[in-house]
């Protein structure tokens, strides 16, 4: 257990009512709490629910404060709540005695393995790949040859590092496939969801920057550049030698064509196709937004008309 001056300490949290040495066992969400929890309180929502939670300790914004301070024992309030919450996570995921075992895993002897890496179970590590330290490698990773990875990175369970990139020419009625000869190179602080696909470069590299972080099924090809703090949520497909900015956002199931350069501080919404170059920062889509069916048919069959219409308006 930990006293809640720890907790605080640990979440850059301020306790502003209770007792500092009230003793916490684990952070649980509102509905899953005991009386020795902590609680997360970010939403108005909620509040309809706080007779049903049991924990006396709760972590929120000063903007909850009011609404919530008669539930709870023990409040403690955070100029970022989310962060705090996030940097607890970590702290009560790490009290947990877990531990890895490389049993059915290959490491190829010219492998450079920094200190304090963990490996899980089956994971291929090809020739001359290197990794640095403080990284997690989950259960199934395959990570091939010549492939570099920087400190403090998450490889979550699944995910493909080099493998070779979807490159072909057709010559006579038959595709013959372009060796990629490149690598693929990963900074520091990365982290990688399950089961996606980073392709290696066909000569040069590939590379993922500094502080990016990689949902689940992401697919990036060969020669892919993406810049430093940059997010890409699950299911989004990045076509060849795209070049994506720093501080970039992409939502869930965006495509993006290859060969194009996204600019620093772009936001793409999901679901959204990018065939052209984005210049400069801003929040970009390229789908309609949720309609009712009835609706939609309606808006679809005046996209289908748009041409005519035009020649309507502008005598064309």
């Amino acid at each position: 257990m930990y006293k809640i001056e720890n907790l605080c300490e640990i979440s850059h949290g301020k306790l502003i009512q209770g007792d500092k040495n009230f003793e916490i066992t684990n952070l649980s969400d509102i509905y899953n709490s005991s009386t020795r929890s902590i609680v997360y309180f970010n939403d108005k929502k909620y509040l309809n629910n706080l007779s049903d939670i049991s924990s006396q300790t709760c972590l929120t914004s000063v903007n909850f404060l009011d609404l919530i301070k008669n539930h709870f024992k023990n409040v403690i309030v955070s100029e970022n709540p989310y962060y705090s919450f996030a940097l607890l996570t970590n702290f009560f995921a790490d009290s947990f005695n877990t531990s890895f075992s490389k049993s059915g895993s290959y490491i190829d002897k010219t492998a450079k393995i920094s200190d304090n890496v963990l490996i899980g179970p089956n994971v291929f590590i090809g020739k001359n790949v290197s990794i640095g330290q403080n990284c997690i490698i989950d259960p199934n990773v395959v990570i091939y040859d010549s492939s570099k990875i920087g400190e403090n990175c998450n490889i979550s369970a699944g995910t493909i590092i080099g493998s070779q990139g979807f490159g072909f020419v057709n010559h006579e009625n038959k595709w013959h496939h372009i060796h990629h000869n490149g690598d693929v190179i990963i900074g520091n602080n990365v982290s990688i969801g399950s089961n996606c696909c980073i392709d290696r470069g066909t000569l040069n590299s590939t590379f993922i920057a500094d502080n990016v972080i990689i949902d689940n099924l992401v697919h990036i090809a060969h020669n892919v550049k993406i810049g430093t703090n940059t997010a890409i949520a699950a299911k989004t497909g990045i076509a060849g030698s795209t070049k994506i900015g720093k501080r970039c956002m992409i939502g869930g199931m965006v495509g993006i064509f290859g060969h194009l350069e996204i600019a620093d501080d772009v936001i793409i919404t999901p679901k959204s196709n990018i065939y052209k170059d984005i210049k400069k920062p801003g929040k970009y889509s390229s789908l309609f937004p949720l309609l009712e069916h009835s609706k939609w048919k309606k808006v679809s069959l005046l996209v289908q008309k748009l041409d005519k219409i035009k020649k309507f308006f502008w005598n064309e």
